[in-house]
């Protein structure tokens, strides 16, 4: 599967901040033992502060649309969740703490006159500015509210995301260590 301009736009923001980063190919899903699967996740990032983080890139407008007034759109699937979490899981199992850590990072296609950033944090990309932030999974799940039971979809109220949302230039290239947070088990998110 090819890579949307929103992957492609945040390849060249870590290229540009010089952040080593792998790249997942996403054509099929992972197939489990018990015969279940996981979706893939987008990227691996390392940050300055050594660690690595298992990315999944979400490409949104900012606002929402031509006419929209909604901005800061950050809904995500139960399935994003649960596959990053369980992919925590298994790439540091028997106690490996390469890949422990998960994080969406919402891509921001600035298309009105309001931006997210100041002009010099927006990032061009093919002539389109974008805006990058990351939010951890485990903080994600602690603010989210479900949504939709049709779609399975949670997200957080605009105005806690503003909170909680850091600006991916400085999240990775952060020297510290981030927090621990505490985990949730991904069987326990609602699905109805």
């Amino acid at each position: 599967m090819d890579k949307n301009r929103y992957e492609i736009a945040f390849e060249r923001f870590l290229r540009d901040l010089r952040r080593p980063f792998l790249s997942n190919r996403q054509e099929r899903r992972f197939l489990l033992a018990n015969g279940s699967t996981l979706k893939n996740f987008d990227y691996v990032v390392s940050s300055a502060s050594g660690e690595n983080w298992i990315v999944d890139v979400k490409g949104r407008r900012f606002p929402g649309g031509d006419r929209s007034t909604k901005y800061w759109k950050n809904w995500t699937t139960r399935d994003d969740l649960v596959g990053l979490l369980r992919w925590e899981k298994i790439l540091s199992a028997g106690g490996d703490r390469y890949l422990e850590r998960s994080a969406f990072v919402f891509a921001y296609d600035v298309v009105g006159a309001k931006s997210p950033v100041p002009p010099e944090k927006l990032f061009l990309s093919g002539g389109v500015p974008y805006a990058f932030f990351v939010v951890p999974v485990k903080i994600f799940l602690g603010e989210a509210r479900f949504i939709s039971p049709k779609w399975g979809t949670f997200e957080i109220p605009a105005k806690r995301f503003r909170e909680v949302a850091e600006l991916a230039d400085e999240f990775f290239c952060r020297t510290e260590k981030s927090a621990a947070v505490p985990s949730r088990d991904p069987d326990a998110l609602p699905i109805d």
